[in-house]
């Protein structure tokens, strides 16, 4: 799907997935739902790829939102 500078972006519940990847669809930033990679633990078991700057974007979107949003860079 991308390149190395995907990213992997935690949240903190499937709610919020999914609220944010509708974002990233609605403003055509490249995302896609994944399960949580095994390294990783949350209490929600889906997390979204992206690219580095679509996970800056999230990130600030997450804050704006009253969301917690944790980036993972480097997920190979």
């Amino acid at each position: 799907m991308m390149s190395e500078n995907r990213e992997i972006v935690l949240f903190q519940n499937i709610r919020q997935v999914i609220k944010a990847e509708q974002w990233c669809v609605e403003n055509s930033l490249p995302v896609k739902v994944i399960p949580v990679p095994k390294p990783w633990s949350t209490e929600c078991g889906m997390c979204l790829e992206t690219t580095k700057e679509t996970a800056e974007k999230l990130e600030k979107y997450a804050e704006e939102n009253g969301m917690r949003a944790q980036r993972m860079p480097n997920h190979k």
